[in-house]
């Protein structure tokens, strides 16, 4: 036998596929939790507002801008911190954080409470997101990575029918309060999960590469400035920040434009656009890759064209839903978040064909920052100013104009994804030849 030459080292192996389908299967339960707390509100917009005699601007703040104060402060820090702790560990603690918050607004007292509610369920999010898509990065291979993406956004559909199904009945049965206090309970029974039977890993693990080599910690505002120097990147970025403008404001004031502009209940409106959300989503997750693939096949162009398409579309349905009757709504709603959803896939092989290697969790970051600050934000806050500055000439009609006005975004979003089909060729060569 040969003598011991010297310390031997031994990488562990990826854990098994039994324990990856938990970890997954977990993730879809934790995305569903927080999507779920973040659209309970939509539908209780009218019992919060006359309860405490808010406006238009004051519930969209605590609606919108509460999430885009969250993601601007948060975002960046949060990213670098799960790029050099433990992902378990923030996962955990970011679940009991959306609770908890959730649970807060239950207990409101006014403005100030439910503002406080909404910012710490943004804060919880942004951690879990960046955390979780850190860990599925580190733990499937590439030839898996994009499966394991398209059963974790599944979560997030999940929670778009659970949110408002579930609150429209709880605020019926039990009262808005109540609705609040049991959303924020499945959070708390999956924080110790997280905790106990989630495992980190290295960095760059499933692509090879050995702990001492793991990749430097990461986001920074270098990497930032050096992706915003990529046309194509950056204007992509720009174009689903305003199209995701576009959707957010359907989805933020519906709940309460179907209460005003038609009358309907507040459990009705949950059903329905609870429903229309979870199919229309579903549909455009699971087509949106393999049309992808098909389609870039002809010409890669195709990666930004769809942008325009989805963006167009959603438009053209989102008139039809603000002035078609109310049994029209929510069945447009499914075909607005099912071609929407067509872009989800393509938009991140987007990035990862664009951005660096070393930089494509700071490419995810911007991403996340322009959908939450254009999209989440400013997009819903300027429809309930809009509609409060339209009052006194509308009345309680002010609300659709305000969200028809809104429509308009579609042209800026078309036109940043047309000129970045121009220049995504060119960019896309060079970030090849930067690999090789």
């Amino acid at each position: 036998m040969a003598p011991n030459s010297g310390p031997q080292t031994t990488e562990p192996p990826l854990p098994g596929l039994g324990y990856r389908a938990w970890f997954l299967g977990l993730l879809v339960l934790l995305s569903a939790s927080v999507v779920s707390a973040r659209y309970v509100l939509f539908v209780l917009v009218e019992p919060i507002r006359h309860e405490f005699n808010l406006t238009d601007p004051q519930i969209s703040a605590v609606k919108d801008l509460s999430f885009l104060l969250a993601y601007v402060l948060a975002a960046v820090p949060v990213a670098r911190l799960s790029d050099t702790r433990s992902r378990r560990r923030i996962i955990a603690v970011a679940a009991v954080g959306w609770s908890a918050a959730v649970m807060l607004c239950g207990q409101a007292l006014g403005f100030v409470t439910l503002f406080a509610g909404r910012f710490g369920i943004g804060v919880s999010e942004s951690a879990f997101s960046s955390s979780s898509q850190a860990l599925i990065a580190d733990k499937f291979p590439a030839k898996w990575r994009g499966t394991a993406v398209s059963i974790f956004l599944f979560g997030a559909t999940m929670g778009n029918m659970i949110g408002p199904a579930f609150g429209g009945w709880a605020a019926k049965a039990h009262g808005w309060r109540w609705a609040f206090l049991m959303a924020g309970i499945p959070g708390l029974i999956l924080a110790p999960l997280a905790w106990f039977t989630l495992r980190d890993v290295h960095r760059g693990m499933s692509d090879g590469a050995r702990k001492s080599d793991a990749p430097p910690p990461g986001p920074s505002w270098a990497s930032a400035r050096e992706l915003i120097a990529i046309p194509s990147l950056t204007l992509m970025v720009l174009s689903i920040g305003f199209s995701a403008l576009l959707t957010m404001d359907m989805v933020s004031w519906m709940p309460a434009f179907m209460a005003r502009t038609h009358g309907m209940a507040l459990a009705d409106v949950g059903k329905g656009m609870g429903a229309a959300l979870f199919f229309g989503s579903f549909m455009g997750h699971s087509l949106g890759g393999p049309l992808c693939d098909m389609l870039i096949r002809r010409d890669r162009r195709w990666y930004m064209w769809i942008l325009i398409v989805a963006g167009v579309s959603a438009a053209l349905f989102g008139y039809a839903m603000l002035t078609g009757p109310a049994e029209w709504v929510f069945p447009l709603m499914i075909a607005q978040f099912a071609i929407g959803g067509l872009s989800a896939a393509p938009m991140m092989a987007a990035l990862a064909a664009l951005a660096p290697a070393r930089s494509r969790a700071t490419a995810v970051t911007l991403l996340m920052l322009s959908i939450n600050v254009i999209g989440f934000g400013l997009g819903p806050f300027f429809v309930g100013a809009l509609s409060q500055w339209l009052h006194p000439i509308y009345g309680e009609a002010s609300l659709g104009v305000a969200m028809r006005w809104t429509l308009l975004v579609a042209l800026p979003s078309t036109v940043f994804a047309w000129i970045a089909s121009r220049r995504f060729i060119a960019d896309e060569a060079r970030a090849l030849a930067a690999l090789a």
